[in-house]
């Protein structure tokens, strides 16, 4: 299982970055898809999104998101 930071970028909702725990890209990429979609207040349109990390899944493993202000 590997950790994966990917970055979402569509119409009706703020770019976003999603981390998910998944086997593999394809099935990061469908749980990212999912967790925007089941979180969004209205109809979203994901027009692109992207792997900007991959780490094995291993204790004491994570990411640092930044917050833009």
């Amino acid at each position: 299982m590997y950790l994966y930071k990917l970055e979402a970028k569509g119409k009706g909702f703020s770019d976003a970055h999603v981390i998910v725990l998944a086997e593999d890209e394809e099935k990061a990429f469908a749980a990212a898809d999912e967790l925007l979609q089941r979180n969004a207040l209205a109809l979203i349109e994901v027009q692109e999104i992207a792997i900007v990390e991959k780490k094995r899944a291993e204790k004491a493993n994570g990411y640092v998101v930044e917050v833009e202000r």
